[in-house]
């Protein structure tokens, strides 16, 4: 059955593959984006683009709120943590004061948030290992995601179900993560990070999204850990690309100059979080790709 649809972050890594695939299934699909004429043009199909939320016309059926600056994109100055908050929370904070305003009620809402909640972790495996139910942490991604997970919070009455994303590292073709390390390891030139211990929460983007299409479908509310069962140390994820390329992994990155280079945000790759998407298996989702070196394998099929 046919739904209409609202997007932000639709032209990004994750949400231009949904977009995608809605049009493809037959779905009415509106994009909020900062880039409209580009996305009509990519889309033509598309019901609605545009940067405003008053341009769009409901009602809706379903709101995927994803939109969000790269949270290493850039080092985290006082002003590069003001972007990321505003397009964070206060994209959140406008987009449901804007459903308020106009009566919307959607059958579902997924909206963004990451596993930076539980905090940067360091230690043994079992000091790393959190699910839904662990404690927040107090470091800045983690004060990060609980605001915006708070400012999504008005959107709940609007809605028969609201569930929050706590997403991993999505890992696929051509984008994400694996955009920046490809090439150095393709090239022989990559290794671990600091100890190597800190553990990698990701997913592969199939399952990503066919998560999403599942948590449209089942009777799930609330924080879902989107990740592989599977979490990887940095070594072993070392290790497994650098095996998956063909090549060796015999330059490690040592700590300080990261930490002199990247100050606060360096704790993004030197310290991690040994996620279970317990929600995911508790409700029966089956992952295609639970496994790293499978993972990566197809994705190097696909790039």
């Amino acid at each position: 059955m046919s739904k209409r649809i609202l997007i932000t972050g639709g032209s990004g890594f994750i949400g231009s593959r949904l977009v995608s695939q809605w049009l493809a299934d037959g779905h009415q699909v509106s994009v909020y984006t900062r880039r409209p004429d580009a996305v009509r043009q990519r889309w033509p199909q598309l019901e609605q683009a545009a940067s405003r939320f008053d341009d769009f016309h409901g009602p809706f059926d379903w709101l995927v709120n994803l939109a969000g600056e790269g949270i290493a994109d850039q080092r985290w100055s006082e002003a590069r943590k003001q972007v990321l908050r505003n397009s964070r929370i206060e994209l959140t904070d406008t987009l449901a004061q804007w459903a308020i305003n106009t009566g919307q009620r959607f059958e579902v809402v997924l909206s963004g948030s990451a596993i930076g909640i539980y905090g940067a972790l360091e230690g043994t495996a079992e000091q790393q290992q959190v699910d839904e139910q662990s404690p927040y942490g107090s470091d800045f991604s983690a004060n990060l995601c609980a605001e915006w997970e708070q400012a999504a919070a008005p959107l709940k009455p609007l809605t028969q179900r609201l569930v929050l994303l706590r997403t991993g590292v999505v890992l696929g073709p051509g984008g994400g993560m694996l955009k920046r390390l490809w090439l150095p390891f393709l090239l022989g030139l990559g290794g671990r990070i600091g100890s190597g211990e800190q553990y990698l929460s990701w997913i592969h983007m199939d399952d990503y999204l066919g998560a999403i299409d599942f948590l449209l479908h089942q009777p799930v509310e609330g924080a879902v850990n989107m990740t592989s069962p599977y979490a990887q140390t940095n070594a072993q994820f070392s290790r497994t690309l650098a095996a998956t390329l063909k090549r060796p992994a015999l330059l490690p990155v040592p700590g300080c100059p990261l930490k002199l280079a990247l100050g606060e945000m360096s704790d993004l790759l030197l310290k991690g979080q040994k996620v279970q998407p317990v929600v995911l298996q508790q409700q029966g989702f089956e992952f295609h790709f639970p496994q790293l070196a499978d993972a990566l394998g197809d994705i190097r099929n696909h790039w």
